[in-house]
């Protein structure tokens, strides 16, 4: 239930509007009460029994604000397929009642006493929690933050864990080397069921991982290969979605395209430990840090092709309702989304484009960006007909926002 001022409009459901006007300095206050189920699903939001215990996943459960920019409030139909938010950063102070017997996951820092956890949560976008009464809990430290792996006991729960872990650690250290410095003081990752074809799921300070194929007495070698895929992405996800914010409805590329790139073309093009111990799970005799520099060689050749041959490419900028035409919303935000920062990393040079990276992620730091944001530090850091054409390829002016 709500107060009678919130009123759902239009034929949208998911979207409520506040019947009442403020003028400019003004401020009030508002109070949604909110009483939902929690279904039983394997999603971001619902709940799931594993092991002769439950685990629930909590998000996209209760109203957040939406965004005024440019005079407008920016507001998008709940997309289940993908993500509409747009938010900004504020200071959530949350109380959250389970049983004694749950260990709890959430955004932000927490202390639990007698089943009450207290949650404080500044500077993020939303809060999501994950709760558990199997849920096991180890810790390791990456630059000076503490990350918790919340998961669960199976016969690959040690591997999983470790391996986890392990990835979680090179993909802070390296985005942090690379991009910039993570705003928080921990992250939760947290075990579940998440449904057909979803590896992870993106929170600020929290990151669900989809375990299907771990809790089977008998799993494909590869989950060890999309297990530190799952992760690292959505580890990366921590710096663009999570500290530098941008419209996902209107342009995913900026937080799926990006974060695919800090996946495919920064942790998988980086010699580390976690691949390494991966590629011993998996008996692979082929991870070694020759055949990663063998790695980079072909992709900066497959870049230059496609520059010097003047190869086309689809425009990535379109809302997820409107993909460009024969091509679907997931390729357009995620595949071709990381293809324009790989050829952009080539045609600019890599030293210049990880500057001009960084400069992006330390101007929009717990701020929103546009996709237009982004072109104009690319073009301080390069503006030459090389980069302009790659540009061209990829970004439809016709799309582009201030």
């Amino acid at each position: 239930m709500v107060k009678s001022f919130l009123t759902p409009t239009g034929k949208d459901k998911s979207n409520l509007f506040v019947n009442k006007s403020l003028n400019t300095g003004e401020s009030t206050d508002l109070t949604v009460n909110v009483v939902t189920g929690v279904p039983k699903r394997q999603d971001r939001f619902g709940y799931q029994n594993i092991n002769s215990g439950k685990v629930y996943n909590l998000s996209f459960c209760f109203p957040y604000l939406s965004d005024y920019r440019n005079g407008k409030w920016n507001y998008h139909p709940y997309y289940d397929a993908g993500e509409n938010r747009n938010s900004a950063v504020s200071n959530f102070h949350v109380s959250f009642f389970a049983p004694k017997s749950y260990k709890v996951a959430a955004s932000g820092q927490s202390t639990t006493k007698n089943g009450k956890t207290t949650i404080t949560a500044n500077n993020m976008r939303e809060v999501a929690i994950a709760a558990s009464n199997k849920f096991k809990v180890d810790h390791a430290y990456a630059n000076g933050v503490r990350i918790n792996d919340y998961y669960l006991a199976s016969k690959n729960s040690k591997q999983y864990n470790k391996l986890a872990l392990m990835t979680a650690q090179d993909s802070f250290h390296i985005f942090t080397k690379k991009i910039g410095k993570y705003p928080y003081k921990e992250i939760d990752i947290t075990e579940g069921l998440l449904g057909k074809d979803t590896g992870g799921m993106e929170y600020p300070g929290l990151i669900m991982i989809d375990a299907s194929d771990f809790l089977q007495k008998k799993h494909p070698l590869d989950r060890y290969n999309e297990l530190t895929e799952d992760v690292s992405h959505e580890v990366g996800h921590q710096w663009f979605y999570g500290t530098v914010g941008s419209d996902e409805y209107m342009e995913p590329w900026l937080d799926e395209g990006l974060t695919n790139f800090l996946e495919n073309g920064v942790y998988d093009l980086t010699y580390t430990k976690s691949k390494a111990y991966c590629a011993k799970l998996m008996h692979s005799k082929f991870y070694s840090r020759k055949n990663v520099k063998r790695a980079n060689k072909i992709l900066r050749e497959n870049a230059n092709a496609f520059i010097n041959k003047n190869q086309k490419a689809s425009y990535i900028n379109y809302p997820v309702n409107n993909p460009p035409k024969g091509v679907d919303t997931e390729d357009m935000a995620y595949e071709l989304g990381m293809d324009f920062p790989a050829v952009l990393k080539v045609a600019m040079d890599e030293n210049k484009f990880f500057d001009a990276l960084h400069d992006y992620y330390q101007t929009y730091y717990l701020k929103q960006a546009t996709t237009q944001d982004f072109l104009n530090i690319i073009r301080k850091y390069d503006n030459s007909k090389k980069v302009n054409d790659v540009i061209n390829k990829f970004i439809d002016p016709k799309y582009l926002s201030e």
